[in-house]
């Protein structure tokens, strides 16, 4: 027994050392022999094939792909695809099997876009769904802009409308003894509602049912428009939902029953996945003038970020960084920052925001393109731009502020639990997870919300043109759609990654069809360089350092319990105050 627990540890010290080995293994063998890719057949389908949701921003580009070959696309992945394929002569067409996907109505409509665009050039695009039962309404959303649909005979078609649902649980908190509380700014604010309130605020009723009313409504026109049907007809097939194949195809909203494989031979030409039509085609947007992209995706926080997958929250230091970088480049003309955000830190949005300043003050036009959402903190980040575009379902706005705590006094009450304090400062404990708010400490966190309400209200009326009554009827934490927002003037206009191309173009004062070339910054390292930078990542070190430290203590237990001596070493728990940041969230 003694010899399988050490051999057993042991091994896992093993992966360590070939985990670090097969990174550089893996950098020599991608730098010596990708070179040899397959070239591209004379005739191509593009093929679409769509597992679960879509990144908005790649993910450690070349890197992951590096890893693993079946890696996420990014959602300009999709798109740069569709749009180098609409103007390359060898390909005859678009496939796309849309049984898997998830996408909001955002991504939805940035996809419809790139699809309607392909079609205009006389090529054939055709959609495939073995069921429209999951991922909501965004995937028949998007197959209406195809030329044909096609649905496996014992699939349905479930488009039944929408629904939002918030749950709000301070009742069962009470339950167990816990107390939210928060303090925001003002009653359209509804992120902390879930926690503090027991049933729905009548004002986020209001905003939330309009929310719906806008969203699905572009749902049912654009269905509508794309199938030649009248919009009472569609809301009236809607109501009749889910239905079945041959119920679906009666009412115009599939053209033909059959198969994955029988809807892919209507297309001619040998199939190319979009990895690798764009390794062997290159992307669009090549050569030219010099338009940077920098795109801010996740919760916007303070610091550096990091990690070993590139994912998680917006940064302020990395996003600040690209910012930096772009401003730095002579050859960079313009800058479009695409946002995917639902707020977060202040301080970090207003770091952000600052960056961007700075890159309209060096005389670069900046275009804001809006993706699925840009709220709070999201929106803030935008204000320095010359122009914000949003797509007509981006969920835009609240403006507003919110902080505040979750107190568990009252349940460590219950079960026993005392708290010895030291405190110097008669708030040194206002934000610990111990005791409530004091009403002078509730007073100061309402002091602190109102100067940062007032300074992003009066940022918006000025970035916006707004008077203090118009900015007021704007804001107090409402949320907008993207159409909406265009039409009180909280965007510009609405459209994707296109329109903001367009928008670059005429800013810096060049034609409308110039041939632009669009980077994104950080710019892409060499993979080798990558996998050097993955070295030196603090998450991947205290990774590895973690997994040493494992192996090291596995090794004492296994020599400890061959000794047939058990022995356990306790720690002391501390429960340590700690101030979180105000959000614009």
């Amino acid at each position: 027994m003694r010899r399988f627990i050490v051999g057993f540890f042991a091994t896992i010290g093993v992966v360590v050392v070939v985990l670090t080995g097969g990174l550089v293994a893996a950098g020599l063998w991608w730098a010596d022999g990708f070179d040899d890719a397959e070239p591209l057949p004379d005739r191509i389908v593009l093929e679409l094939d769509f597992n679960g949701s879509i990144d908005e921003a790649p993910v450690v580009p070349g890197l992951v792909g590096l890893l693993d070959e079946s890696a996420p696309l990014s959602l300009i992945d999709y798109v740069d695809a569709i749009d180098r394929a609409a103007a390359d002569p060898r390909v005859t067409g678009l496939f796309a099997d849309l049984s898997n996907l998830s996408l909001p109505l955002a991504q939805a409509q940035e996809l419809r876009a790139a699809v309607f665009r392909f079609r205009s050039v006389g090529k054939t695009a055709v959609a495939f769904a073995d069921s429209f039962e999951s991922g909501g309404n965004g995937p028949y959303y998007l197959a209406s802009a195809f030329d044909r649909i096609w649905l496996q005979p014992s699939g349905m078609l479930g488009l039944t409308g929408l629904q939002l649902e918030f749950p709000f649980a301070a009742g069962l908190l009470d339950r167990v003894g816990l107390r939210a509380e928060f303090e925001k700014r003002y009653e359209y604010k509804g992120a902390a509602s879930a926690v503090t309130e027991s049933r729905m605020p009548p004002a986020l009723r209001e905003n939330m049912s309009r929310v719906a009313e806008s969203l699905f409504g572009h749902v049912v026109s654009g269905i509508a428009t794309a199938r030649r049907l009248g919009g009472g007809a569609v809301q009236a097939v809607v109501d009749r939902g889910p239905l079945l194949a041959r119920e679906s195809v009666t009412n115009g909203l599939i053209d033909s029953l059959g198969y994955r494989e029988q809807a892919r031979a209507t297309l001619d030409g040998e199939s190319a996945p979009v990895g690798r039509y764009l390794d062997g085609a290159g992307r669009p947007h090549a050569d030219g003038t010099r338009i940077a992209l920098v795109q801010l995706d996740g919760a916007i926080v303070r610091g550096e970020g990091g990690g070993l997958a590139g994912r998680g929250d917006a940064a302020s230091g990395a996003v600040v960084a690209a910012l930096d970088a772009v401003r730095a480049d002579p050859a960079a003309k313009a800058l479009i920052l695409r946002i995917s955000s639902p707020g977060g830190s202040y301080v970090a949005s207003d770091t952000i925001r600052h960056a961007v300043e700075r890159v309209r003050e060096s005389g670069r036009p900046v275009i804001v393109s809006f993706a699925d959402i840009a709220a709070s903190g999201g929106y803030f980040a935008a204000l320095a731009a010359d122009h914000i575009i949003a797509h007509p379902g981006t969920l835009t706005g609240s403006i507003g502020t919110l902080g505040g705590k979750i107190s568990a006094a009252e349940l460590l009450r219950d079960w026993d639990v005392t708290i010895g304090r030291i405190s110097i400062g008669e708030n040194a404990g206002m934000f610990s997870p111990t005791e409530p708010f004091t009403n002078s400490q509730r007073d100061r966190l309402r002091r602190m919300l109102d100067a940062v309400y007032a300074d992003f209200t009066d940022r918006v009326a000025a970035a916006r043109r707004l008077s203090a009554d118009e900015i007021d009827a704007l804001a107090r934490g409402r949320v907008w759609t993207g159409e909406d927002a265009r039409r009180v003037g909280l965007v510009d206009a609405v459209g994707g990654y296109a329109e903001a191309l367009q928008l670059a173009r005429q800013a810096i004062g060049i034609a409308p069809d110039a041939p632009v070339e669009r980077v994104r910054y950080p710019e892409n390292e060499d993979t080798w360089d990558q996998i050097l930078d993955l070295l030196n990542d603090r998450e991947f070190i205290a990774a590895l350092q973690t997994l040493a430290t494992v192996v090291r203590q596995a090794h004492i237990l296994a020599e400890t319990l061959g000794a047939a001596e058990i022995r356990l070493d306790g720690t002391d728990g501390r429960i340590q105050s700690r101030a979180p940041a105000v959000v614009i969230q």
